[in-house]
């Protein structure tokens, strides 16, 4: 094919035929390497495709296809074939849909045209029937194979274009020419980085004629602190990352140190089977860092179900089997979920086997919180501070600090003995607090009942009251100091009436012999976060007192009136709970006691204080209580103590910022770590008692306790015949489009064979005996000639190998989601480039979140957070970011190995309409009107090349030149319609050509 398509990505992509096709193909038009065929290729495809349903004596019209009797016996339509006779053979009729016979499978995909050939093939060679011993390929460990030989001289670069070009050969077919050097580098930096390259980077690469200058280039972005996270992208896929707990509720999460834990793995090049480790079993590590524990976040991802009702333990039961499925599907290609209700059908993995390795994820620790009379019980697990480097280093600076602050006052409290003891015995004769009984009145219909200990417990009615407490001094009053007393019959055991046990006291008022009296002065031992005392003395009822989360704590509140209230004077106060926000918030056990102590500093004496001032002789753990108190309150440390606060309060602000972070911890104990089989599957159907372990058929463990440290152990053990090879396909995917075995998320018996096994084999080896190192292994892929090639497609060649699985052309799909936005922004000039740190908002429809269960609501960023990378963004499971949901993002509710990759209309007109990306076109036009460039046509040729990385072709110049100048002559006309882009029509065309330009299938395609 000679012409590159303009135009838009839709369906006029290359030579016309639809882009999904081209991208994934069909295996069914894959060139096949002469072999012959075995009676283990045809039971393999009977074990994939047709075991569902003609398996054991009630099998599909009596044929049975799971062992060689039933195979030579046939169903009730007759015998299956005759030998050398696959035309008019039963079996080929029903698999070819011939005489109007439903086509089998029955309710699936029709075989591939391979395997089709394999049942022929195997029927006209004389159909023999061997004993099925042969173990499927992925279950035995990969062998080193020979770098095989080829005819053409010349193209390779290193060992993979060997097995590459040998395949080709075999095939009859020669690799397509290298790509353009524009090409090569905007593949190159859009592969590693997820970014386009920017055209200092392209001149500096076209100027460079060393023979190490593509090498450069990929050492350089090997090297970007953006391959960390191009690579984190799939990653994230895998681990189901998200924001949210997922479900109905599905409120935020905490989850983002995970996500940076992700990229800075990546970008250090962590060894994979380091990177397997601690994810699985950082815990469990001998003294595991932070960042370790970080790690273990990898399965703090799964969905948590916080719906009110739901019985906890049947929720945490499904959360260890998303946490099996997942490993296997991630680390093992195996679809061990198959088995949690029966032995799986297709490959040896058996029921027995998934409950032991349910029960190595069973060992997690998980804390119970809420009610559980009220059926809100929650089992959460456990979150830990993750500061930064930086606010690590802050936090030590200001615990020395205070430290030293400390270890001065108590040098100075030690000078001051005499003073001490001076003070302590004018405390003695200071005059107690006393506690008053009080008439009482209400509103509302509460009612107040005195407890023997003089407090007042408050029933009936439950929205919003007055107290009033009415008595005559006989002393004179200085201070008032209201309790609040928990009580096991009000909610949650606190001395509230909400359903929390809260209460938010809302105003207080003095009235002494009738006529108001001011109070203030407040002081209390604790006041919940976002309350202020001095909601007490103003007009709205939902400021105050409240006391979350601490409600099953005796606190206290003490207020001053303005002066002295005399001897015999009635007294009325009044306790108010008006919020409207929280009507039910009703003080509910409180007492009130009054004090004639003129000093303040004497009020707040703590009672434990008093009595231990009251006694001839005082023990050490007294002694230490009084000079606590001492040095707390005595007017001589008051600079010391201000500096002693400042610092705690430091500290504490900077606690408050440090973010927390999801970690797995394992319970204590010795011996095997057991879980019930469940039968079925069913939770409610718990039987056999098993020990924790892997599939018997993958492998053994010598460990007599088999933890997750053994399971990660076990998975990155060089004998395993699994790992290396999924994970070295992911990477070959993900620079391909399709994987070396095309079905990433199945390696048992009904997944696509290895297009080139041999080449996986040797790949394998290689990472393995690399020590895991993924960077060596993206640039053994990237160098090869077989990456290098052109993505243009011939004809023939797309007639050939439509899905390139054997590789004769370069790679050429759209890119994700999340890089067609950042590239969007980066042609634009606005990408911020910062790495990691919090999720964030950017634009996005009005009204596409609706949270009934909590005030959540979409806060679209501000300033520079408005253009992170698209992997930041907010992600709540069950409302994704609509343009990333548009072009096949996952939701990550489970674990999504590979992403299809769609067209629908959708698609075009989020592009085209979606603000963030008619922002970016503004962005555009606005960069090329300031880049110098004197002319429309060298502004939009520089507008090209920023999206493209090419020049573009004098036709499609002139096209883009006269759609300008079409869309200018419509804005001078339609001034209205021009301001809603650009201050001129000139600006306005420039937009809309961006815009164009922006969308063309080569900006949202990688080639």
């Amino acid at each position: 094919m000679a012409k590159r398509p303009f135009s838009r990505y839709g369906f006029l992509s290359l030579a016309g035929l639809p882009y999904a096709f081209l991208l994934f193909g069909s295996s069914q038009a894959m060139p096949t390497q002469t072999s012959k065929t075995s009676f283990a290729d045809v039971a393999g495809i009977f074990k994939a495709h047709c075991n569902s349903c003609h398996t054991g004596e009630n099998s599909a019209a009596g044929l049975d296809l799971s062992n060689p009797e039933g195979i030579l016996k046939g169903g009730a339509s007759g015998k299956l074939f005759a030998v050398g006779k696959s035309k008019t053979s039963l079996l080929m009729e029903r698999v070819l849909g011939h005489g109007g016979m439903p086509r089998m499978p029955m309710g699936f995909a029709p075989l591939s045209k391979e395997q089709e050939n394999i049942l022929t093939s195997w029927i006209d060679s004389g159909a023999k029937i061997d004993a099925l011993t042969k173990t499927h390929w992925a279950y035995v460990a990969p062998k080193q194979h020979p770098i095989p030989t080829t005819k053409l001289q010349g193209w390779t670069k290193n060992q993979v274009d060997n097995f590459i070009l040998n395949r080709l050969e075999q095939g009859k077919l020669k690799p397509s020419p290298e790509a353009t050097k524009e090409t090569l580098i905007r593949r190159l930096t859009l592969d590693l980085t997820g970014l386009p390259p920017t055209l200092k980077e392209v001149d500096a690469f076209l100027a460079d004629k060393s023979p190490n200058a593509y090498e450069k280039v990929v050492d350089r972005l090997l090297a970007s602190k953006h391959f960390g996270e191009r690579q984190a992208m799939g990653w994230l896929d895998l681990a189901r990352y998200a924001d949210t707990d997922g479900y109905e509720k599905d409120l935020g999460r905490v989850a983002w140190k995970y996500r940076d834990w992700v990229i800075q793995a990546f970008n250090r090049n962590l060894p994979y089977d380091q990177f397997t480790i601690e994810q699985l079993a950082g815990d469990l590590l001998p003294k595991p860092t932070l960042d370790q524990m970080i790690a273990t976040g990898f399965h703090r991802n799964t969905m948590l179900n916080l719906e009110g009702g739901v019985d906890q333990m049947e929720a945490r039961y499904e959360l260890i089997n998303d946490r099996v499925a997942t490993t296997s599907t991630v680390w093992m290609g195996q679809t061990m979920q198959c088995a949690r209700c029966h032995d799986h059908k297709y490959d040896p993995i058996s029921h027995k086997d998934y409950f032991r390795m349910y029960a190595i994820f069973a060992n997690t620790e998980y804390y119970p919180t809420g009610r559980q009379d009220i059926s809100e019980e929650k089992w959460r697990e456990r979150d830990i501070p993750a500061p930064s480097p930086e606010q690590q280093a802050s936090l030590n600076k200001l615990n020395r600090e205070l430290a030293s602050f400390r270890a001065s006052l108590n040098k100075e409290s030690e000078a001051s003995k005499s003073e001490r003891e001076s003070w302590f015995a004018q405390i003695r004769q200071a005059k107690p607090w006393e506690t008053s009984k009080p008439a009482v009145e209400t509103t509302n219909g509460i009612q107040l009942t005195a407890q023997a200990d003089g407090s007042f417990l408050a029933s009936g009615p439950n929205s919003k009251g007055i107290y009033r407490l009415k008595f005559t001094s006989q002393e004179p009053i200085h201070a008032f100091r209201l309790t609040s007393i928990p009580d096991a019959k009000l909610p949650q055991g606190g001395s509230g009436r909400s359903g929390g046990g809260n209460f938010v006291l809302s105003r207080m008022s003095l009235k002494v012999d009738g006529k108001a009296m001011k109070l203030g002065r407040p002081m209390t031992d604790f006041i919940q976060r976002g309350f202020d005392l001095g909601g007490l003395f103003d007009q709205d009822g939902n400021t105050g007192w409240a006391i979350h989360p601490e409600v099953r704590k005796p606190h206290w509140l003490i207020v001053r009136p303005d002066a002295p209230i005399p001897k015999g004077a009635t007294v009325e106060l009044e306790l108010a709970n008006e919020s409207n926000e929280w009507p039910d918030h009703l003080l509910g056990r409180f007492s009130l006691a009054i004090s004639a102590e003129p000093k303040d500093e004497f009020q707040t004496i703590p009672s434990n204080v008093q009595k231990i001032l009251a006694q001839a002789t005082r023990s050490g753990a007294d002694e230490q209580v009084v000079l606590d108190y001492f040095q707390a309150n005595n007017p001589k440390f008051a600079p010391i103590r201000d500096q002693i606060s400042k610092a705690e309060n430091d500290i504490n602000n900077l606690k408050q910022a440090i973010p927390m972070a999801m970690v797995m911890t394992e319970k204590k104990g010795n011996g095997p770590l057991q879980a019930p089989l469940h039968e079925r599957g069913e939770f409610l159907s718990p039987g056999e008692m098993l020990d924790a372990g892997i599939p018997a058929a993958f492998g053994k463990t010598n460990a007599k306790r088999v933890d997750r440290m053994e399971l990660a152990k076990w998975l990155v053990a060089k004998d395993n015949p699994m790992t290396a090879r999924v994970q070295v396909n992911r990477i070959w995917e993900q620079y391909f489009g399709a994987g070396l075995v095309e079905t990433s998320e199945n390696w048992g018996t009904p997944g696509t064979p290895p297009s080139h096994p041999e080449l996986l084999d040797w790949l394998s080896l290689r990472f393995m005996n690399s020590g895991w190192d993924m960077k060596a292994m993206h640039k053994l892929i990237v160098m090869s000639a077989t990456y290098r090639q052109s993505s243009i497609a011939t004809p023939a060649l797309l007639e050939r190998d439509p899905s390139n699985r054997l590789l004769a052309r370069g790679p050429r799909f759209r890119m994700d989601a999340e890089f067609i936005r950042d590239t969007a922004l980066t042609a634009a000039g606005m990408l911020n480039p910062e790495i990691g740190g919090p999720s964030v908002y950017p634009h996005q429809p009005e009204g596409v979140w609706n949270t009934p269960y909590s005030s959540e609501f979409w806060r679209t960023s501000q300033g520079k957070d408005l253009y992170r990378r698209g992997m930041y963004t907010y992600l709540k499971r069950t409302s994704p970011y609509p343009t990333f949901t548009n072009f096949d993002g996952s939701s990550r509710e489970v674990c999504t190995v590979r992403r299809g990759r769609t067209n629908t209309p959708l698609q075009a007109l989020n592009l085209l309409n979606d603000p963030a990306f008619l922002e970016a076109a503004k962005g555009l036009a606005t960069r090329v009107a300031n880049a110098g460039k004197p002319t429309t046509e060298s502004q939009i040729a520089y507008a090209f090349r920023l999206c493209t990385a090419r020049r573009a072709k004098p036709d499609e110049l002139k096209r883009l030149v006269a759609l300008h100048e079409t869309l200018r002559a419509k804005y001078i006309k339609n001034t209205e319609e021009s301001k809603k882009l650009a201050p001129s029509p000139e600006r306005a065309a420039m937009v809309m050509v961006a815009n164009v330009i922006l969308n063309l299938d080569e900006t949202i395609n990688k080639e």
